[in-house]
């Protein structure tokens, strides 16, 4: 299960280039997790609009009841009705400021609730989309023997070429062991937001043959 955050990420993975059985993967996965998300935003958009509704009788009562108050007072006397029609004044602009204060909360705690809500994708659909995703990860060892190929040479130019090469391999150096491109980089974000992390080695371990 994701949270929005992670809904949002593979949007961006989407909006990027990605190879194609990883696209048609994620993109069932965002199906069933937007749909869900969509039945809880209505769900939460619903009892946000009740409390707001709540707010806006108890402000109607309140003013209603100095209403009340002013007309009772009217029949004392001159004076008291002045009082009480400054009473009165003087109470819009709390209800005003009760309701202007109250909105941004009930949407606060919308989004709040929104946000920590975790869309159920079905898991056959959750696993191929792992899957490809971890499918969809280069190592430092596989771009620095794509950027050494004549034909990646001659399709980049041969100085763009040897500068990734050569980032790769100085991550390599390091002790990393995964392409650090920004599709890349999401695809694993997104990988550890489903609970599956690629660990780097520690420096002098050997690096996995595959990860897990």
């Amino acid at each position: 299960m994701a949270d929005k955050k992670t809904v949002d990420k593979v949007k961006e993975l989407l909006g990027g280039h990605v190879y194609a059985p990883l696209k048609e993967a994620a993109e069932k996965w965002l199906a069933e997790a937007d749909e869900k998300y969509g039945d809880k935003f209505d769900e939460l958009k619903e009892k946000g609009g009740d409390a707001l509704d709540k707010i806006g009788e108890f402000a109607e009562k309140y003013s209603e009841k100095n209403i009340e108050v002013n007309e009772k007072l009217a029949k004392v006397g001159e004076k008291v009705s002045a009082g009480a029609d400054k009473l009165v004044e003087k109470a819009a602009p709390v209800v005003n400021e009760l309701k202007e204060k109250a909105a941004p909360k009930v949407e606060e705690f919308k989004d709040k609730a929104l946000e920590k809500a975790a869309p159920v994708v079905d898991k056959v659909t959750e696993n191929e989309f792992i899957k490809q995703l971890k499918a969809g990860i280069s190592s430092l060892d596989e771009v620095i023997d794509t950027f050494s190929k004549p034909e990646m040479k001659e399709a980049m130019g041969e100085e763009a070429a040897a500068q990734i090469k050569a980032h790769a391999e100085a991550m390599k150096a390091e002790g990393k062991t995964f392409c650090d491109c920004p599709a890349c980089t999401k695809a694993r974000e997104i990988l550890k937001d489903l609970g599956v992390e690629l660990e780097e080695p520690e420096v002098g371990e050997e690096a996995p043959a595959e990860a897990e």
